[in-house]
């Protein structure tokens, strides 16, 4: 009988250790909204206890932030932020204790926090609680797999890597990602930023690109993931859009790339490639978004300044078949019409005007609804007619826009 129950202890200190072993790689499932990868985790709150939550992938900010809800319900102290002297956006404050994806701890060590109370839609047009950002990334192996909607986070060397490599540079505080490319036989550098909605570059180096190539599918105004906030940039409406044949990134080639032009930001201002380089190892001209990617298993090897690329089946051709309208949240959680698509410079949609206040979609109601699951209910398939109603001047009316194809 001592023999038995000297087995059994020996049995259960046995599956303690399994159980306390540490977790070096997870696979798990991520939800895409307006091309963004949000994947839900587990916050610890200040008493110990775990809090679920939803975080966005921003692998193109080094900065990590949350919601003022998700602050005060960890028992963050935000007792500075209440006095009504405090005018700031954004309040710094000690990072949450302990975080989790799939039951793998994550290492939030030397990570600062930002609590963020503006800008709002954030966190409301994606329904997330907080980010993700390059410098947690970077301390691990990390694959994107679009096609199976799946986000691995493993211990550097723990996986074997797949696809076709090639170099890159990572800044060493940000962990934000540069590759050299080729487009028209000229070299340009762009950012990886798989937090992004689409693909952007400095609108003087597309003008240039799309002026020695007319016969490049071009449209002014954005619409559908190319439509980024509604809010930042500012001026979505008079964005150029260009479809690009071919681009060659690093030692893979990207076939018809939508990509926007962003203008520069003021006056005196930086383009946007001169204001993102500052985040980056070298300069670049815009950032590579998942709109070029969501055909691909995107590998990333941060310790070896590698990533691969591994291409599936699937291509999202119909990612520009939509009424072509630009929108934005407003503060109490309505969409707004930002612009109108402009295609050989006549207006492509009749009927709606900027500033109209979407009430629903095909019956869809969209306040308070998240971005990507609006812009969503205006694709279709060309020809089509989508039933939006709208409010103007506090008029209700009802529009039947018909879908067509941009680029």
């Amino acid at each position: 009988m001592k023999t038995f129950f000297s087995v059994c202890f020996a049995l259960l200190a046995l599956f303690g250790s399994c159980q306390n072993k540490s977790i070096n790689s997870i696979t798990t499932p991520i939800v895409l909204d307006h091309n963004r990868m949000l994947v839900d985790a587990e916050m610890q709150r200040k008493d110990g206890t775990w809090r679920k939550v939803r975080l966005w992938i921003d692998s193109g900010s080094p900065e990590f932030f949350i919601s003022e809800s998700l602050a005060r319900d960890l028992g963050i102290d935000l007792s500075v932020t209440d006095d009504i002297t405090f005018k700031g956006s954004r309040f710094e404050v000690q990072t949450p204790p302990g975080l989790k994806i799939g039951g793998m701890n994550i290492n939030t060590d030397s990570i600062g926090t930002l609590v963020l109370f503006q800008p709002y839609w954030l966190f409301s047009t994606m329904h997330s609680d907080g980010n993700l950002p390059a410098t947690v990334l970077k301390k691990y192996r990390i694959v994107f797999d679009y096609l199976n909607q799946q986000l691995t986070i493993a211990d550097p060397g723990s996986i074997k890597p797949q696809g076709v490599a090639s170099a890159i540079s990572i800044h060493p505080q940000t962990g934000i990602i540069q590759m050299d490319a080729i487009i028209d036989g000229e070299p340009y550098s762009f950012a990886l930023d798989m937090g992004a909605s689409y693909s952007f570059i400095s609108e003087g180096k597309l003008a240039k690109l799309s002026k020695a190539h007319p016969e490049w599918p071009n449209i002014t105004g954005t619409l559908g993931c190319a439509n980024m906030w509604g809010w930042w940039p500012a001026n979505e409406q008079q964005f150029q859009v260009v479809r690009i044949p071919e681009i060659k990134w690093g030692n893979t080639q990207l076939d018809n790339l939508g990509i926007v032009g962003v203008p520069d930001f003021s006056s005196s201002g930086p383009t946007l490639g001169g204001w993102y380089s500052r985040k980056t190892a070298k300069p670049v001209d815009g950032f590579i978004g998942p709109n070029a990617l969501k055909a691909f298993r995107v590998e990333i090897d941060y310790d070896n300044n590698t990533v691969y690329l591994e291409k599936g089946e699937k291509s999202d051709f119909e990612e520009m078949d939509l009424v072509g309208i630009s929108v934005r949240q407003l503060p109490d959680s309505n969409y707004q019409v930002v612009g109108i698509v402009q295609e050989n410079e006549k207006l492509s949609v009749s009927g709606i005007e900027p500033e109209d206040i979407i009430i629903s979609i095909d019956d869809f109601m969209c306040k308070g609804k998240t971005m990507g699951s609006v812009v969503d209910k205006l694709r279709g398939k060309p020809g089509e007619k989508r039933k939006i109603v709208i409010n103007r001047n506090d008029y209700e009316l009802t529009i039947n826009a018909k879908v067509s194809h941009f680029l």
